[in-house]
């Protein structure tokens, strides 16, 4: 997984392309903060006897969570990680346990959009918590106050590799501790822990197997100088 990596990475030693997009490989764009990439809608939120989807995941790799997400994705986690690098993103760390208390994940923050593709081609991105619902009044998660957004988290090495590889967490909606990109709240995916209340929005969420494109911008926080202001001295003093 290093050596992807690091392939992906000497790609833009130079840095990405400004304004354009490069495939680095089949379904995988990198740009100057941006990266894309393809999947499909992973689960049925229109058939007439389960039309109350209960989310977990937004973007999940195959044979994973698919039945709680909304996308699921070929793009690798590890890969998804170099090509965040790639384009700028410094990643943190996933929700994390120390002494008793939860750490939320954090790294630089990200946006991340959603489009139907049409003819190999995307249309209207649109933020993918807009596909998320409230089931006691349908209010989308990307409005509701409760949402504090997601972050390039970059999931975790452990003695096997890559965690987010084994578990197929590309983007999640809850936390679980080894996601490329983590939500910055600390909702559980555990129902005993947290109540499930998110679920799929019919209204916009299209059919099973419709292509999608994923879109992860980085946003990069101003930052406030620190330099000390100029003092000119008069030497002929």
């Amino acid at each position: 997984m290093l050596a992807q990596i690091l392939i992906v990475i000497s790609m833009f030693i130079v840095g990405p392309p400004k304004d354009e997009l490069t495939e680095l490989l089949p379904g995988l764009w990198v740009g100057e903060s941006i990266v894309e990439f393809d999947g499909t809608v992973a689960i049925d939120c229109h058939h007439p006897d389960t039309p109350d989807v209960y989310l977990e995941m937004f973007v999940t790799a195959p044979d994973s969570r698919e039945h709680e997400s909304l996308v699921v994705s070929s793009i690798k986690p590890s890969l998804l990680h170099a090509a965040l690098l790639a384009a700028g993103a410094e990643p943190g760390s996933p929700i994390t346990r120390h002494e008793g208390k939860q750490l939320a994940a954090h790294g630089d923050r990200v946006q991340v959009f959603i489009a139907i593709v049409d003819d190999n081609q995307p249309g209207e991105f649109v933020p993918i918590e807009s596909w998320a619902v409230h089931i006691d009044d349908d209010e989308t998660l990307d409005i509701d106050h409760v949402w504090t957004g997601f972050v390039f988290a970059g999931s975790r090495f452990d003695k096997v590799g890559y965690a987010a590889d084994r578990a197929g967490t590309l983007v999640s909606l809850t936390s679980f501790g080894d996601e490329v990109i983590a939500p910055t709240w600390t909702l559980s995916h555990q129902a005993d822990v947290d109540e499930p209340v998110w679920i799929a929005n019919r209204d916009l969420v299209p059919k099973q197997g419709t292509p999608i494109r994923v879109r992860i911008e980085i946003i990069k926080e101003e930052t406030e100088s620190h330099e000390p202001d100029r003092i000119d001295i008069d030497r002929d003093m």
